[in-house]
């Protein structure tokens, strides 16, 4: 009964939220449907002193969302607030984004999967690995620049990991993504401008793919040696 009020009380403050400015929620999913970083910049500075917090509660709404990728509102951030401030923020916003989804998800849905873990040995493999190793494993997740923030977030709270190693794995792992994001997004915009350090940057995070295929590829040798 607790957590159907609850869905009640969540439900009733997005849909009274949504009543309360619609056409600010359709202006902005329409910028980011389209990926117009340079279009957002400016809808988000039109709110003034307000634009801060307006940033801050798009990356809340995004880490929900799933599918919109963080650099369209990193990027905008790095050219409203430049790039120190602009990296503040966007990490800000995304480790707060976290911390509502981790809390959510897990008051919501751990519950559910603990009976389809308990009935599977491998399910139940992987959730003591999560209790144990929790922090380096989603450390390691939380730097791939490019990674599904917020699916990464839904498993870490459905699975028996810390509270206090999913905080500090997040707040870490999540700072040196959020600065490749800001500078990505800033300097697609501004291309003209500072094309050597987007294509260091954008070389930057291939390399970090490959390596971690090449690592995954030599485990998998390794295992198979």
């Amino acid at each position: 009964m607790n957590k159907l009020w609850g869905w009640l009380v969540i439900i009733a403050a997005i849909g009274l939220t949504y009543l309360w400015q619609p056409e600010f929620f359709q202006e902005a999913y329409g910028i980011i449907k389209h990926g117009d970083i340079a279009a957002l910049a400016d809808y988000l500075r039109s709110f003034g002193g307000w634009s801060v917090v307006i940033t801050l509660a798009l990356f809340v709404v995004m880490t929900f969302t799933i599918v919109f990728p963080f650099m369209i509102l990193s990027g905008a951030a790095g050219i409203i607030y430049g790039l120190f401030w602009g990296i503040v923020i966007s990490w800000s916003g995304e480790v707060i984004g976290a911390l509502v989804m981790f809390i959510f998800a897990r008051h919501f849905f751990r519950q559910v999967v603990e009976g389809w873990i308990t009935k599977s040995k491998y399910l139940k493999q992987v959730d003591d690995y999560s209790a144990a190793n929790g922090f380096k494993a989603l450390l390691i997740a939380r730097l791939l620049p490019l990674a599904p923030s917020g699916i990464i977030t839904a498993v870490a709270a459905i699975s028996r990991m810390s509270f206090r190693d999913f905080i500090l794995a997040t707040i870490i792992g999540k700072l040196p993504p959020v600065v490749i994001k800001v500078l990505l997004g800033h300097d697609i915009v501004f291309a003209g401008e500072n094309m050597t350090r987007l294509i260091v940057v954008a070389v930057l995070v291939v390399g970090v793919y490959l390596a971690l295929w090449w690592y995954r590829r030599s485990k998998v040798q390794h295992g198979n040696a």
